[in-house]
């Protein structure tokens, strides 16, 4: 990650980005999850972020947005580098697929973007979201953590 973790700004509003309250009970907790206060964005920094339950799945998702996927329009918070987008579809636990959501990633420093709708849809897609965004990120950040460690696939 660059310079000081605390200056990183949102790729969709450039607004500063901050910890989720609670952020250091997460499996995440070192340096890895930031979220944007105005649009409840999610962003993960893989490589800051690893450990042995996410680190090879992880790795695995970087990797597949270092090819054959289109660029957009947003820079990583973390690098500066144009991020691109995929369509992933999680496993759940059950074995059903869920409906396939984009993803934002870094093709270089392993970085991903959650837009705050992606996230509440395998959260509680029937719940609408909190009114504080500080309570919307520590429940999204939760999402978060069981997501990555589903099963996956690429469509």
């Amino acid at each position: 990650m660059r310079g000081d973790d605390y200056n990183l700004l949102c790729p969709r509003d450039g607004t500063p980005l901050s910890r989720p309250e609670g952020y250091n009970r997460s499996a995440f907790s070192d340096h890895g999850i930031f979220h944007c206060p105005t649009c409840s964005g999610m962003l993960l920094n893989a490589e800051a972020a690893a450990n042995s339950m996410s680190e090879k799945k992880l790795t695995k998702m970087h990797k597949a947005f270092e090819s054959d996927c289109e660029e957009v329009d947003i820079e990583c918070p973390c690098c500066d580098a144009h991020m691109r987008v995929r369509s992933i579809v999680f496993t759940r636990v059950n074995g059903t697929d869920m409906e396939p959501i984009e993803i934002d990633g870094c093709p270089v420093c392993s970085t991903f973007w959650f837009d705050s709708g992606e996230l509440q849809r395998i959260a509680n897609p029937s719940e609408l979201p909190f009114d504080e965004s500080g309570r919307e990120a520590s429940a999204l950040l939760l999402a978060l953590e069981i997501l990555i460690l589903l099963p996956y696939k690429f469509v």
